[in-house]
């Protein structure tokens, strides 16, 4: 485990990706990029994979990833999504996995309790809470949002891990 990895959180999904890429360097963030991969509604699910996989693997490059956190899937409220988020998932880890990333995975109940120290705290806790560790302001969506509280949920994980 290297000193000061390159992470990325995920908030996977087939239709938006949420992703956030960063450094925690001494007591502060050093944050790459942040952003959401939209796949086009009216492409094929395959064509939609295919994006995800494809600018994944450009963000893994460019960026030099190394560790990735990456929210499981704890349970669905629409049926109807979750074989293809379930799919996306998939490639979004064999895209890691090829690349040489270590996964960590986080359930939504542990992000949240990472974050803001409860298990089930709201969306705009969390994204109080995210805003306030990496000093962000303006609209974000809320899978980046997501992936952003994954990102800093895996290096406080690695953080317990070390002690």
């Amino acid at each position: 485990m290297s000193a000061n990895p390159i992470i990325i959180g995920i908030d996977p999904g087939y239709d938006r990706v949420g992703l956030a890429i960063g450094q925690k360097n001494a007591s502060a963030w050093q944050l790459l990029a942040y952003q959401c991969i939209q796949t086009d509604k009216k492409a094929s699910l395959f064509t939609r994979y295919l994006q995800i996989a494809t600018e994944l693997e450009a963000l893994i490059l460019k960026y030099q990833i190394s560790e990735a956190g990456i929210e499981s899937l704890f349970w669905f409220k629409n049926q109807s999504t979750a074989l293809p988020v379930s799919e996306a998932r998939g490639v979004i880890i064999a895209t890691l996995l090829r690349h040489g990333v270590k996964i960590s995975e986080y359930t939504p109940l542990q992000i949240k309790q990472s974050l803001t120290g409860y298990g089930r705290a709201d969306k705009k806790a969390v994204e109080k809470m995210v805003r306030l560790e990496l000093a962000l302001e303006g609209k974000i969506m809320d899978d980046t949002i997501d992936a952003l509280a994954t990102m800093i949920c895996h290096q406080a994980s690695r953080k317990i891990e070390k002690n």
